[in-house]
């Protein structure tokens, strides 16, 4: 792998540094710095409804139901012929 060049790792260091655009972070709040060192504090997150969750498209499942068929079918051949190919090499 080639070196870094000094530009490289100046922009690198640069990319480091800067905050992710897109992303805040929110301060630590009081009760997670008042508590002793080794306790913990859960704090539940809000509750999500179901009503967000899309519904997956039937054809779409379908696709992904035909490869998993084909890639076990082919697994299947695969190994049978590895199989017969050791009993061919190694039979009594």
């Amino acid at each position: 792998m080639p070196k870094k060049t000094r530009r490289e790792k100046i922009l690198a260091e640069q990319r480091r540094k800067a905050p992710a655009p897109g992303r805040s972070f929110a301060p630590a709040t009081t009760q997670s710095t008042t508590l002793a060192p080794g306790t913990f504090s859960f704090q539940a997150s809000p509750h999500i409804s179901s009503e967000r969750v899309e519904k997956p498209d039937t054809q779409e499942l379908s696709v992904i139901q035909h490869d998993l068929t084909k890639t076990i079918i082919l697994a299947a051949i695969a190994i049978g012929l590895e199989l017969g190919a050791y009993w061919m090499l190694h039979g009594k």
